[in-house]
Formats: structure tokens, sequence, C-alpha cells
């Protein structure tokens, strides 16, 4: 089986977690832009980030046979800072080019302030000009509030749903995300979704247009999550096109919008 893994921040993981994502089935990641774990102070180290994760890492995985894309956005935990925030938004454009780019991404809220909601804002009206994707961060704390309000600004701002990715839902806000009618996405994270929470999801709204990601970073998390879901997957009877569906297939779909995903014939063959 081929596995996507469509959130995942390769800049924290090590060479051997390459190795095992691509022992495992691992084929393709996609990388957001996020949180580094200290407060950056100069938009230019916001630059040289998105510079690695768009030049070096798809290097480092294509070692392991792993083909590496990224989303870039200025992300909602370091929108507070509006100056320096309006800086890096300026200088995006250069990026969101890149060949590697699928979407703009993660945006959304973190505190669920007003400068988080002037900064997605402005990010969102970016990808509008641009026609590109988007990938949404639901926050972590007021959750149902900050996704309601979040999806009130994507209305507001006219984004075709088809073209966003709404992200670390949970059973708080998935209703929302699958009443948006974009595309929905489960973090299998100690802190998020687990395995059987996330199936207990599928039994209820099935598996069209929902994606699951392990969105492993500096914490607790691991890069196997999704490989791990689709084990409990088959321990609960869902069938073996149905799990590829969602762990290989829906990832495709939605990230070949872009006109940049190039997986060989997948692609060719999720687009005819």
């Amino acid at each position: 089986m081929k596995f996507f893994d469509p959130h995942i921040h390769c800049y924290s993981r090590t060479t051997d977690d390459y190795e095992r994502m691509s022992l495992a089935g691992v084929q393709a990641v996609v990388e957001p832009s996020f949180w580094l774990g200290s407060e950056r102070c100069y938009p230019e180290t916001y630059f040289d980030y998105f510079l690695h994760i768009l030049g070096f890492e798809p290097k480092r995985a294509k070692e392991y046979g792993i083909e590496h894309y990224s989303c870039v956005a200025m992300n909602p935990k370091e929108a507070n800072n509006l100056k320096i925030a309006h800086q890096v938004i300026d200088g995006l454009p250069e990026f969101l080019r890149h060949e590697r780019c699928l979407a703009v991404g993660e945006v959304g809220f973190d505190q669920i302030t007003d400068a988080e909601e002037e900064i997605m804002r402005r990010q969102l009206h970016l990808a509008k000009e641009l026609n590109m994707l988007v990938m949404v961060h639901t926050p972590h704390r007021n959750k149902k509030a900050g996704t309601e309000r979040t999806i009130k600004v994507l209305k507001e701002v006219g984004l075709d749903p088809d073209q966003v990715l709404i992200d670390h839902n949970n059973l708080e806000t998935i209703d929302l995300s699958v009443a948006y009618g974009g595309w929905s996405a489960m973090t299998i994270y100690p802190t998020k979704v687990s395995p059987e929470l996330a199936i207990e999801i599928f039994d209820k709204y099935g598996t069209e247009r929902m994606l699951i990601n392990s969105a492993a970073d500096w914490g607790p998390s691991n890069p196997l999550n999704i490989v791990k879901t689709a084990l409990e997957m088959r321990k609960k009877n869902y069938k073996e096109d149905v799990i590829q569906q969602l762990v290989w297939d829906n990832p495709i779909r939605f990230y070949s919008q872009s006109g940049k995903l190039h997986l060989g014939g997948w692609v060719k063959e999720q687009q005819g």
C-alpha cells in the first residue's frame, strides 16, 4: 500500500525518520510552514526557512524514495507580530510560485485574535489572486469557535471550497468542516486525534474528501501514524480500496489541483 502524508514537518525530523517512512510505504509528503519552536525576530529568517523546505528537504527526502512538497505561509502562531508578519507576506509571492509549493498554508487562528484574522485574510486574498490552494490550521483551544470564525472568513473572501483543506479537525469541528464543503483533514497525534477516534469519524462521515496526517514535529509525534491508522482500519474491516483512497488517492486529488504535483501516472489517473 502507498501512503501520502499531506501534513508533516520534516524540518524537525531525522534521516532515520525518512528511512522508517520509506520502509513503511510513505512515498509522498507535504510540509506546511510552521512555528520553529522559538520566536523569529526578522522577516529574512522566514525566507531562509522557506528556501530550506522548498529546496533542501526535497533532496533529503528523495534519497529515501520520497517526493517532498511544501505549503508556504505566515503561520498563525506567529501572526500577532503584525510588523514582521506583513513584511513576510510582502515577500511570499516569490515562494508561492516555486515549483514545489502546492498551497498557501498553514493559515488560520491560534489564539483567535484580530491580528491573526488580519494576517489570515491577507493571505487568503493572495491565494485567491494567484489561484492557489489553501491549507487551514484550526486552533488548538476554543477550536469550535475558532473554526466557525475561520469558515466565516473563508466565505467572505470568496474562496472555492474545493480548493480549501481544513486541517486538525476533531469531534468538535468535523461537522462544521464537512458542511463547509471543502476537504477535511484530521491529525493523528497524541494531543489531537487517535486512530480509534478517526475511525469513529469515518464510520459516521465516510472517507470521501477526507485526509489524515501525522503533523509530526518537535512534539511527541510519530511520522508513521497514518500507517498505524491504516492498520487499525483493517482491524475494523475497512476494505483495502477505501483505505488506499484515504491515505493516497485523496491527497493526490486535492493537491493535484495546484498543477505542480508530479507523482508519475498516479496524478494523471486521479485527474482522469
